[in-house]
């Protein structure tokens, strides 16, 4: 036992001993080696001074010139200049300081135009206010009138719906997120029972409601009639005393809303709650999936719950901002998010460059919308409700930035052309996201690669309670990424996912080193091939402290997974046979059962047997569709073709993992090394390298993992 707590206080090589501090104790699964993290301090890109075109600055006039002398005040102002002088490229150069801005969308028109700030420039969709303004309410709470600042009701909004799963669009009540407040970059808590990071469970479930999937003694059936249902009947369960005396309580709360995990760890949803009753609680939305006894939810927007640092709560009638500051809150930036917009929208603009520039104060994206050659570099993305970068084009860059604090996810790209397999070139690479999807808790990707070709590379990614990265298409790249404490509140999941397609081969997922995911009762997998998705490669990752599975393959064919360092994991590889289960034994899979299905549909996406398909994935044209011929290695729903191989796994006990019978009579599971903690085959304590490589095995390039400094760049 003395020597399973040394091994597990093994580091990385010397480039990376800023992140694998030296610990004292073996953490527990999902527990942090330490904390924060932090792979290297790395500076942000080098920026050169640049002359503008067209000069902006706080203390300017809309009425000026916008000469360096006598420069613009607002970035609308300087976007007009700029297109009065013609098409071609010109740089907008912001002076340091605050601008307020109303959202901005760049056309055809404005292609060209660099957005430049040498020193710390802010867009800022929402408002600035001074801490000096609160006044004492009683107890800890402070109080703001937010007429003062000229906010009105219309502004600061009702409070909606959210959640991936959230059902507000059948009651027609769908729309932007509710305005938040924010201090020193950290999300404060809309007033909520029971407090932040504690949850209540759902009791015995008296009325599921309507909801998409329908519960028999016979199993799981599907509503038929859900796509089209309208104001569907929501659920009613029960609750403890204690819970329906304090909700009863709560006189001077009109609003109550409740968020919950009501039937699956990976779908969350929010709903305004209905009614108490005697011992019950029923909800006023629909349960996408209806409910379970034992599902985590809570309840928020209640004033009388407005116990806790960082909590806040908003009277709309009266206009009063009420508050439990944090300490040290007079020294901190206080914002509230006003916008419902996405600040920059690109409607076709090609050769845009934001370099440098911070965004906060938006209740949507910070930057969305689609055009090519598009850069976004060394800009700082905060305090926002929607993703932080929404783009559609090719060769798109996204480098050196920092996100955190989104209500959503961080970069999604979508790009190049899936039916010739023309590459989007599209990248991310070099930036620090962390502390995301804040309020959307589930499917929100620190990173999304869809379409052709895309590049996710060298980044750190950390704290969120869901996936890191996931991806659609073809031809991706995800290398020499670090991620870390991720996948924090759901066991379904995965920090790089993917799933449900025969059709998205080529992607390479390669040197990244993920660990620590998971947490509590949450038992997620590191790389998670889901629903059968097949052709995917994972070459030389490193996977440590996973609490579920290092991979997770789920049923699908022609998997590389090769040479992969993986440490510590519930299971190291875990490879079922879903798809053909579900044919062939009537198991719960059904997305390949029948040849309308879903997976079925995915090869008639593309043109399998066009010469472009044909020269990148010759297996896919061997596929079979014969169901007389189930038995067949190239029926598509077979896990044929896989390579396992080449792994070192070292774990609790010698073992490579869980395969189903159909995969190992299908593929190849071979030439795997497996070690016992207590014999760890590292060349030192301290470090992960081998001592002895298997033969064959290639040493993991650690020293280039995580984020690249300037140094290293150029």
């Amino acid at each position: 036992m003395k020597r399973w707590k040394k091994a597990m206080c093994l580091l990385l090589p010397a480039c990376m001993l800023a992140s694998f501090a030296a610990c004292s104790r073996s953490p527990k699964m999902g527990e942090p080696l330490a904390a924060p993290v932090n792979l290297s301090t790395v500076q942000q890109h080098t920026r050169t001074a640049v002359t503008g075109d067209i000069y902006v600055s706080p203390s300017g006039d809309d009425k000026n010139p916008g000469t360096q002398a006598l420069p613009v005040r607002t970035p609308q102002r300087a976007i007009t200049l700029a297109r009065e002088l013609g098409q071609g490229k010109k740089v907008l150069f912001f002076e340091a300081g605050e601008y307020n801005i109303s959202p901005i969308t760049l056309t055809q028109e404005d292609s060209g135009l660099t957005f430049f700030a040498e020193d710390a420039v802010t867009f800022n969709g929402g408002l600035t206010l001074d801490a000096a303004d609160f006044g004492l309410y009683q107890g800890d709470v402070r109080v703001l009138d937010l007429a003062q600042y000229g906010v009105t009701a219309e502004q600061i909004g009702p409070v909606r719906a959210f959640g991936q799963y959230h059902t507000a669009e059948k009651y027609d009540a769908a729309g932007s997120l509710y305005c938040e407040l924010f201090c020193g970059d950290q999300r404060m808590t809309l007033s909520r029972y029971p407090n932040a990071g504690k949850y209540l469970h759902t009791g015995k479930i008296l009325d599921n409601g309507d909801s998409k999937e329908v519960y028999t003694s016979e199993g799981t059936k599907t509503n038929t009639e859900w796509e089209m249902m309208k104001f569907p009947r929501g659920g009613t369960f029960e609750a403890e005393p204690e819970v329906i005396d304090c909700v009863r309580s709560w006189s001077n709360s009109p609003d109550i809303w409740m968020f919950g995990y009501f039937q699956y760890d990976w779908a969350d949803s929010t709903t305004p709650l209905k009614s108490v009753g005697d011992g019950t609680l029923t909800t006023e939305y629909a349960s996408v999936y209806g409910f379970k006894e034992g599902a985590p939810y809570y309840f928020f927007n209640v004033f009388e719950e407005l116990d806790q640092a960082g909590e806040w709560y908003i009277d709309r009638d009266a206009l009063k901002l009420y508050w439990i500051p944090p300490e040290g809150y007079e020294r901190q930036d206080v914002e509230l998010s006003l916008a419902t917009e996405n600040l920059v929208t690109l409607d076709g603009a090609r050769n845009v460059v934001f370099e440098g520039i911070t965004f906060t104060g938006t209740r949507a994206n910070a930057i969305c919308g689609a055009g090519d050659d598009i850069t976004i570099r060394s800009c700082t993305i905060r305090n926002i409700g929607g993703n932080a970068i929404e783009l559609t084009g090719n060769r798109l860059l996204v480098e050196d930035n920092e996100i955190t604090g989104t209500g959503r996810g961080g970069v999604i790209l979508t790009g190049g052309d899936r039916q010739t397999l023309r590459s989007s070139q599209n990248m991310v690479t070099n930036n620090l996201i962390h502390d995301w999807s804040q309020v959307y808790r589930t499917y929100q990707a620190a990173v999304s690669l869809n379409g052709v070709g895309g590049t996710c590379s060298h980044n750190e990614i950390y704290n969120s309670p869901h996936e890191a990265i996931t991806y659609t298409g073809n031809n991706h790249v995800i290398e020499y990424n670090v991620i870390h404490d991720v996948v924090l509140e759901s066991s379904d999941a995965g920090a790089i996912y993917a799933g449900r397609s025969w059709s998205s081969y080529g992607n390479a997922i390669r040197y990244n080193c993920i660990y620590n995911i998971g947490s509590g009762e949450f038992t997620p997998s590191g790389i998670y091939f889901d629903d059968a998705l097949s052709g995917q490669e994972a070459y030389g990752n490193f996977l440590l402290n996973i609490a579920g599975n290092g991979f997770l393959l789920g049923g699908g064919r022609d998997l590389k997974i090769e040479n992969n360092l993986i440490v510590n994991t519930a299971t190291p590889v875990f490879y079922d046979d879903r798809a053909i289960a579900g044919i062939l034994d009537g198991g719960w899979f059904t997305h390949a059962r029948t040849p309308d299905a879903t997976l079925w549909q995915s090869l008639k996406e593309v043109d399998i047997h066009s010469k472009a398909w044909t020269d990148a994935y010759p297996e896919l044209s061997a596929l079979s569709d014969d169901f007389e011929n189930v038995d067949d290695p190239n029926f598509a729903a077979n896990p044929a073709g896989s390579l396992v191989q080449n792994n070192v796994i070292v774990g609790r006990k010698k073992s490579t993992g869980d395969f189903a019978k159909r995969v190992k009579e299908y593929s190849e599971i071979s030439d795997n090394h497996s070690y016992r903690l207590k014999a760890a085959p590292f060349e030192a304590d301290g470090v992960y390298i081998l001592a002895q490589a298997p033969k064959g095995f290639e040493q993991l390039p650690f020293d280039q993992m995580g984020r690249i400094s300037t140094c290293r760049r150029h």
